[in-house]
């Protein structure tokens, strides 16, 4: 009998959880993604952008790294002016 207060399905692998920052200036946008956790720790994808609009995002790079260095990236990212938004409209 399945538990009514339990999802019937299981949530798939490829969502994980992202977050965005965007600087202006320099017509950059960047996605930090979870990514999966092994022996070594906890990482995630940070991917470089390049965005000029109208048009959509163009990807740079893509880098893996260890879940506290994303944090202080971010962090170091947001002081000198990067800021915070949703995804862009693909």
């Amino acid at each position: 009998m399945p538990n009514r207060y339990r999802s019937s399905h299981e949530p798939s692998p490829q969502l994980r959880n992202e977050s965005w920052l965007v600087n202006g200036q320099d017509q950059l946008l960047v996605r930090f993604t979870e990514a999966q956790t092994t022996d070594q720790g906890q990482w995630v994808l940070m991917s470089t952008y390049r965005w000029i609009r109208p048009d959509p995002p163009v990807p740079q790079t893509r880098r893996r790294m260890l879940r506290q260095n994303a944090i202080e990236a971010w962090q170091n990212m947001l002081k000198v002016g990067w800021r915070r938004c949703h995804p862009p409209v693909r």
